[in-house]
């Protein structure tokens, strides 16, 4: 019976040092602003993760359903990364069986040494994102590669496939990867097999089973996301390519920025590779291929954009082999080898723990202020604020996200994270949070002290600011006579003071103006709007606008009105995708009444991805109209009721600017005209206005539309009486209103108010037409030429 060989003492060495640096304080950092979108992403269902990626994320979606299973064991910062820390440790053993395949044991040993030594590596094998398990997957593939240069087996080209797609499934930058080892293929002959048959056979091979799966990549990921535009938008030289392309090599060489470290490794790995270019040609030109071709494939498409180290953090790999294998082949080391395996395990001990300690094992340690926040002292600073009664509200939405991830782990349950209100609190606590980016309450904290005046309290929590700010409360709207109407103050300081009863809400105030938005996806959140009625008795006709933001899939609003102590009234109100903004609730009460209580309640769906780390700003209570008019003379009240709800919309525009370049690439150009003129003496160059011709009919617009992103703009303009509506067709021909403005007073809306075009899920991807209908003397459309739609 055999028995395995039992692993040589330095391999045990090698991983032993390699799982002591990786797991030890693994959940002590805050996650970073890339790690926190990691968890935040991969606790929604399966089919949000692939929408996600196939839409608006620039990743591939494996790394987050893989991460999705390891979320199940818990929500800490440790079970977060155990995934990329467990595919860290398996790069060092997998890195020493390649360089085993390709130099020998010891050689193998000292590269996964070497490998682990440079700081990048230990930095991914510590990061929640897809890196660690990209690069597992690469090694991988070399492994199989160094088979078929050893054996000639059509099966290790079969595996070479498979870690492809697994590659190409975590991260697009495979694809540079993926030429250099068909140039691998086709440079080196496998040892049993020399001539060029067997190299062209490999070549052809792997490439068409590359081309097989960048078409499936392309066709059913990223032709569909934003990873296109955003390579076309990059207005870049090859010269900005090549510096980007070189202050990335120089972290992949040293992480932090050390330069006489940076030099020195690099004149080391040159020696290296001139050591085997001399004994080893065969390595070094396989060697040479991995490391040189992904950067020159980069260069050559002069891009560059968002580039950094981990980009590039394949190149490490070769580099370390490089090292290790030139060790080997220099007579002089090549008897040393355990020795400088030894020296390469020593660094990777002292260079994290004692050298750049803080930049691995402290809670600040991934932090970068420029663009993120300490996310889990910001959650443990508000925590130790938290009582009854305290509503938490954000600058940022990606902010929000994280730190809420954090304040829902604490136990036990805190208040701030479950916000509610009653109508017996005399007084509501109201905290508002701001990291780097304050959005568009405030763009500081001092403008935030302006506006709220000087009983705001500061709180200073690392790198997050906190504004505390208590607000009396008048939970009950009296009614002492008819006709009688009452609006719900948005602003922040006022819609808490005015609601009777919450549970479940924030404030979100973003382009568009203020809200209400749920906490918890899939929960039912609530608004309680209370009137005491104290009009002489009459009969009643009662009309309640409610407005929102319902832009979700499956998203649902819906009201409940309840007269005293009798049943409620059940109302659905709207199930996103909805682009109407608004509804209206029409009661007519012939008895008396002392008390009228109406309940909104907001459930907002994990079905519509956003790049916020969450969806829901996707369901948004932005305003409650409630008028009471007395049923024996209710015309001027109802007119004045409808009219508020018609013109809700006109001032939900984003901004007074046309389209610029940049969206006007994307632009959906007019193709059918029906009763359209053109105005004349309405033109702000180059944009022009279309009205209808005929002013007794509508004027119709049509243009065909493939829709590859979530929102579009257009720049409608309506005067008294005017409309402007679109329109789709459903898959089963259904025609489907998209939007409309409509306009009942007397002043005109902007010239260039930029509305959007929120695209239903139904819509986006397919060939289909919409038809834009203007109504009225006063309705217009301005296009740029016949671009109408950017």
């Amino acid at each position: 019976m055999q028995f395995p060989r039992p692993m040589p003492p330095l391999r045990l060495a090698l991983l032993g040092v390699a799982a002591f640096v990786i797991f030890y304080g693994l959940g002590r950092p805050s996650l970073w602003l890339d790690e926190a979108a990691s968890p935040l992403n991969a606790r929604f269902p399966l089919d949000y993760i692939v929408t996600l990626s196939r839409t608006l994320e620039e990743h591939p979606p494996l790394f987050y359903i893989l991460l999705k299973g390891f979320l199940r064991l818990g929500h800490n910062d440790f079970t977060v990364r155990l995934l990329p820390a467990l595919c860290g440790l398996g790069c060092v053993g997998l890195l020493a069986a390649l360089g085993t395949r390709l130099f020998s044991p010891a050689a193998g040993t000292a590269a996964a040494a070497i490998w682990l030594a440079m700081p990048q590596n230990l930095l991914l094998s510590r990061m929640a994102r897809p890196y660690s398990l990209w690069l597992l997957f690469f090694l991988g593939a070399l492994y199989f590669l160094a088979g078929w240069l050893r054996r000639g087996r059509k099966r290790d080209i079969v595996g070479m496939l498979a870690a492809a797609a697994l590659m190409t499934a975590c991260h697009y930058l495979s694809f540079p990867l993926l030429a250099a080892m068909g140039l691998c293929l086709l440079a080196v002959a496998p040892d049993n097999r020399p001539g060029w048959p067997g190299r062209l056979t490999a070549t052809g091979l792997f490439g068409a089973g590359c081309a097989g799966i960048a078409t499936a990549a392309y066709f059913g990921l990223i032709a569909q996301s934003h990873t296109p535009q955003l390579i076309a938008d990059a207005n870049e030289t090859v010269t900005d390519a090549a510096l980007a392309l070189g202050a990335a090599l120089g972290g992949v060489l040293y992480s932090f920025d050390v330069w006489p470290a940076r030099l020195a490794v690099g004149a080391v790995a040159l020696a290296a590779f001139a050591v085997l270019a001399r004994r080893d040609r065969r390595n070094f030109l396989v060697l040479a291929l991995l490391t040189a071709v992904p950067p020159l494939v980069l260069l050559a498409m002069g891009r560059s954009t968002g580039l950094y180290a981990r980009h590039l953090s394949s190149l490490g790999i070769p580099l370390a082999l490089a090292l290790a294998g030139g060790a080997a082949a220099w007579p002089r080391l090549a008897p040393r080898l355990p020795a400088v395996t030894l020296a390469a395990l020593a660094l990777a001990v002292l260079l994290p723990l004692a050298v750049h300690h803080d930049k691995f094992y402290a809670v600040t340690s991934y932090q970068v202020p420029v663009i993120g926040n300490n996310y889990k002292l910001a959650a443990a600073g508000l925590a130790a604020l938290d009582r009854p009664g305290t509503i938490l509200s954000f600058g940022n939405d990606f902010y929000a996200n994280t730190v809420s991830w954090y304040l829902d782990q604490h136990t036990p349950p805190l208040a701030l994270a479950n916000p509610r209100l009653t109508p017996e609190d005399r007084e509501a606590r109201l905290l508002f949070a701001a990291g780097a980016h304050w959005g568009y309450m405030a763009p500081n904290a001092a403008a935030f002290l302006a506006r709220f005046g000087p009983d705001v309290v500061r709180h200073d929590i690392e790198t997050s600011t906190v504004l505390e700010l208590a607000v009396p409360r008048e939970p009950v709207r009296r009614i002492d006579a008819l006709p009688a109407r009452y609006s719900l103050p948005m602003a922040y300081d006022r819609v808490f003071a005015a609601i009777s009863a919450l549970s479940g809400l924030r404030f979100h105030q973003n382009a568009r103006g203020p809200a209400l938005i749920p906490v918890r996806n899939d929960v039912d959140a609530a608004a309680r709007l209370a009137f005491a009625n104290h009009a002489p008795p009459q009969p009643q006709e009662i009309r309640i606008n409610v407005l929102f933001d319902n832009l979700g899939q499956d998203n649902q609003l819906q009201a409940l009105v309840r007269f005293d102590d009798e049943p409620p009234l059940i109302y659905p109100l709207s199930t996103g995708y909805d682009a109407t903004r608004q509804r209206q609730i029409a009661l007519k009460r012939e008895a008396p009444y002392a008390r009228m209580d109406v309940e909104l309640i907001l459930r907002c769906a994990s079905r519509t991805p956003t790049l916020a780390g969450g969806n829901l700003q996707t369901l948004r209570l932005t305003g409650i109209e409630a008028f009471f008019c007395p049923a024996d003379a209710a015309g001027p009240c109802l007119d004045a009721a409808q009219r508020h709800l018609t013109a809700s919309v006109l001032g939900n525009y984003l901004e007074e600017r046309f389209a610029v370049p940049g969206e006007i690439g994307q632009a959906a150009l007019l193709a059918v005209r029906e009763n359209i003129a053109a105005v004349d003496d309405h033109r702000e160059a180059p944009w022009a206005a279309l009205s209808p011709a005929d002013p007794s009919r509508p004027g119709v617009l049509r243009l065909p539309l493939t829709a590859k992103r979530d929102r579009l703009l257009l720049f409608p303009r309506v005067g008294r009486d005017g409309m402007v509506r679109v329109y789709g067709f459903r898959p089963d021909g259904v025609r489907e209103l998209l939007f409309a403005l409509q306009n009942t007073g007397e002043k005109w809306t902007p010239v260039s108010a930029r509305y959007e075009l929120v695209v239903p899920p139904w819509l986006r991807d397919r060939e289909t037409e919409l038809e834009i209908e203007l109504t009225g003397r006063w309705a217009q459309l301005w296009t740029l030429g016949d671009a109408a739609l950017f």
